[in-house]
């Protein structure tokens, strides 16, 4: 009933922005892609690490976004 009201809901308000593992098992995921990526490479399959570069990066790029409103929560602000 909650989302017919009519409140917006910001994601701020989220569980994965008030604990503190979510931005951490991101984190590990754009790793471990960074990790298929160099695999890849070394096998001479450089198509596919530049793809697994990219989905890390988007990885990254998540992680850090969450981190950034979970540092914002832990201070209240």
């Amino acid at each position: 009933m909650g989302a017919m009201s009519g409140e917006r809901w910001d994601v701020s308000q989220s569980r994965s922005v008030r604990s503190g593992w979510v931005w951490r098992g991101i984190m590990v995921l754009s790793l471990m892609a960074l990790g298929v990526a160099i695999i890849l490479a070394g096998n001479h399959q450089s198509l596919l690490a530049v793809f697994w570069v990219v989905i890390a990066a988007g990885w990254f790029s998540v992680s850090i976004w969450v981190w950034r409103m979970h540092a914002r929560y832990v201070r209240g602000g």
